[in-house]
């Protein structure tokens, strides 16, 4: 993970230096409002959000400054990017799989059920056409511009009321869940809902729900699904990695000047990598905390995470095929981009020490 610290402190470095040599001319503030999918100041917010806004504070000499809201004030987890469109929110920092009803793109932006862990998943949205890809996506179907921001590492499969081990033990459970792989718990007989975050504890806490995934370790232990619900199932092969994203309006962005955008970007990007590597750190405690106490771990068979990685694929290829049916191109040009990345880096990445 070194390279991307570098990377991270290399793009800070360059925005602040510039904000520095851009002098008194480029001294206009530019004030927005940003809605998101949390309570403003708990722990999804401080790990997410709340880097953005300061790197962006940071980044721009305060040129920029961004005012957050708590989810709910001005729009809900599921509505943010209508928000922005409709003009009573600046910016909405959103989960992109919130949104794969809209567009099933949408579920691999967000990070996809079997598919590349952080590392390579970073590769492919820095240094590769991830971002590219997001970018041409949210101009042309939404008039949005995106900032990819806010990734983090695998998840726990579950909190769960009951024990999962196999394929089989999903049958017939109600999870909680958000983008493609509540599409993929229905293809092997459980029931999936996408409950907002502020809502998921007491869902669980009712038995509302059966189980739960939800982000990392270290937001999860804060949260406190462990206290009311016995097994803690891993790994999270239906989120090996996640992505969130910044989005303004496009005719707001495209009148920012170059400096300013070029600022954000690069705010975008060092939050982002600081998300995932702080998250990864503070998981590793809460793992530790969580095995002392009294949970019982399981892990998912050999048989269910090859099945798991297989679905991924299979709904990636049986969306692109229904999406190019009614013209729409988006998921066989991200969905190709995704999974040939990740083959890529599998079949040249050998000299990698994993």
């Amino acid at each position: 993970m070194i390279r991307f610290r570098h990377l991270a402190v290399a793009a800070g470095a360059a925005a602040l230096a510039a904000t520095m040599a851009a002098g008194p001319a480029q001294a206009q503030k530019y004030e927005f409002k940003m809605t998101s999918y949390v309570p403003l100041k708990s722990g999804t917010w401080n790990n997410y959000m709340q880097r953005f806004v300061d790197a962006a504070h940071l980044f721009t000499g305060n040129q920029v400054k961004i005012k957050g809201f708590s989810v709910g004030v001005i729009a809900g987890p599921f509505d943010a990017w209508e928000a922005v469109q409709k003009g009573t929110a600046d910016i909405a920092y959103n989960y992109p799989g919130f949104a794969v009803n809209h567009d099933p793109a949408n579920g691999i932006f967000g990070g996809m059920v079997g598919g590349m862990p952080m590392e390579e998943f970073m590769h492919w949205y820095i240094a590769a056409d991830g971002t590219e890809l997001l970018e041409a996506f949210r101009h042309e179907t939404q008039q949005l511009h995106p900032l990819v921001t806010g990734m983090g590492s695998t998840e726990f499969f579950l909190h769960s009321h009951k024990p999962v081990k196999t394929i089989a033990d999903l049958k017939g459970m109600k999870i909680r869940t958000a983008g493609a792989w509540a599409d993929i718990l229905k293809m092997v007989g459980a029931s999936a809902t996408t409950i907002p975050p502020a809502d998921i504890y007491t869902a669980l806490e009712r038995r509302v729900i059966d189980g739960t995934e939800y982000i990392t370790p270290a937001t999860n232990i804060k949260v406190g699904f462990h206290k009311i619900a016995k097994y803690i199932i891993m790994p999270g092969i239906h989120n090996p990695s996640h992505m969130n994203e910044v989005v303004f309006k496009l005719d707001v962005w495209n009148k920012l000047p170059k400096m300013i955008r070029e600022q954000l970007n690069a705010a975008a990007i060092y939050s982002g990598v600081q998300s995932a590597l702080q998250l990864g750190v503070q998981d590793l405690d809460a793992v530790k905390k969580l095995q002392a106490g009294k949970n019982t771990w399981i892990t998912l068979d050999e048989a269910a995470q090859k099945k798991i990685e297989e679905l991924g694929r299979v709904w990636s290829e049986e969306q692109a095929k229904k999406q190019t049916a009614k013209g729409n191109p988006w998921m066989a040009r991200v969905s190709k981009s995704y999974w040939g990345f990740y083959d890529r880096w599998k079949k040249y990445g050998i000299y990698r020490h994993n």
